[in-house]
């Protein structure tokens, strides 16, 4: 009977080791993530506004986790092949990948879109706002006189986008409609060749993003008529907001990231602690503040809950028929 008891507490005791060392393992296995090369996705070319701005990160996430990190530009598709190569990558942690308002607004004119249920966020590290900038030689030195001459003349005023369905067309739809104007969308492939087309003269304006026009402002070469912000930009403190001028207008894009679903949770928090703690680094704010970004952190969480209320202002838009696709085709 005794020897039975101390089989017993032998074979309890040898459990709660073995117990013991499989929590102590998995706990070495979750501080070892990531224990590879990762892959930061974007998708868009070398050298563009996202891949200017994110590339300082991928160069700040090798030194934090001590691991490679290979910048993988996919670009096509107005984004659409990149981000749905981040919905298709392993989800082992090691991929993840940048999205913004194109990755949503993808769904109205790609015929096989991204789905944003296929990925998580894992936070968003800046936004840029949206401008009216024309030529620096043009007849209009005030957002009214653009609007009066766009009413006057109505389908004569030509405005660059980034693509039917992209960011900036959705942003010169929104604002021709709050403004009551007729005006001619010009598509242009990326989100340089709409500020190319202002400043070569072929086009008259566009609404494209703080971060594409700004060094030409700055030169004097264009003249940005209104900015899509709250307040004033501290780069640019003579530029009113739309606000200002009672157009109620505030719109821009975001940029953040995310990673294929799937992914273990433990992973997803050292990657969302990786880059709340990137947005903390005064070099990596400095960087995005120069370049004409606006740098606001928001966690997983938070960024998950605006991606959704940026599908939701979307889908408004459409009912409300401000985003008349099929017409602009």
């Amino acid at each position: 009977m005794r020897n039975k008891k101390l089989l017993l507490v032998s074979t309890i005791g040898l459990l709660c080791l073995l117990l013991l060392f499989a929590g102590m393992n998995n706990a070495v296995t979750a501080e070892e993530f990531p224990e590879d090369d990762m892959t930061m996705i974007i998708p868009w070319p070398s050298g563009g506004f996202t891949d200017v701005a994110v590339r300082p990160f991928a160069h700040w996430f090798e030194d934090y986790f001590g691991e490679n990190v290979v910048i993988d530009n996919i670009e096509g598709a107005g984004g659409v092949i990149g981000s749905q190569a981040i919905e298709d990558a392993d989800p082992d942690g090691h991929t993840f990948g940048t999205t913004s308002i194109s990755t949503v607004t993808a769904r109205l004119t790609a015929p096989d879109p991204p789905d944003m249920d296929k990925v998580d966020a894992l936070g968003q590290i800046f936004t840029s706002p949206a401008t009216l900038t024309v030529n620096a030689d043009s007849e209009w030195e005030t957002i009214d006189e653009f609007v009066e001459f766009a009413r006057e003349n109505p389908g004569t005023v030509t405005v660059a986008n980034t693509g039917v369905g992209a960011s900036v067309h959705i942003f010169a739809l929104a604002f021709e409609e709050i403004a009551d104007i007729d005006v001619v969308h010009v598509p242009y492939d990326g989100s340089e060749q709409p500020t190319v087309a202002v400043l070569g003269g072929h086009v008259d304006a566009t609404l494209n993003i703080l971060p594409d026009v700004a060094d030409h402002v700055r030169t004097g070469d264009l003249r940005m008529l209104a900015i899509g912000t709250h307040e004033r930009h501290d780069d640019f403190p003579d530029v009113p907001t739309f606000l200002e001028e009672d157009y109620d207008f505030t719109m821009g894009n975001y940029t953040g990231f995310v990673i294929p679903t799937g992914v273990e949770e433990y992973r997803l928090d050292i990657l969302e602690e990786a880059i709340a703690k990137a947005m903390e680094d005064e070099e990596l704010i400095k960087h995005l503040e120069d370049a004409g970004y606006v740098p606001e952190y928001l966690n997983a969480e938070e960024f998950s809950e605006a991606i959704d209320q940026t599908v939701e202002s979307i889908d408004e838009m459409i009912e409300e028929g401000l985003l008349d696709i099929e017409a602009e085709e």
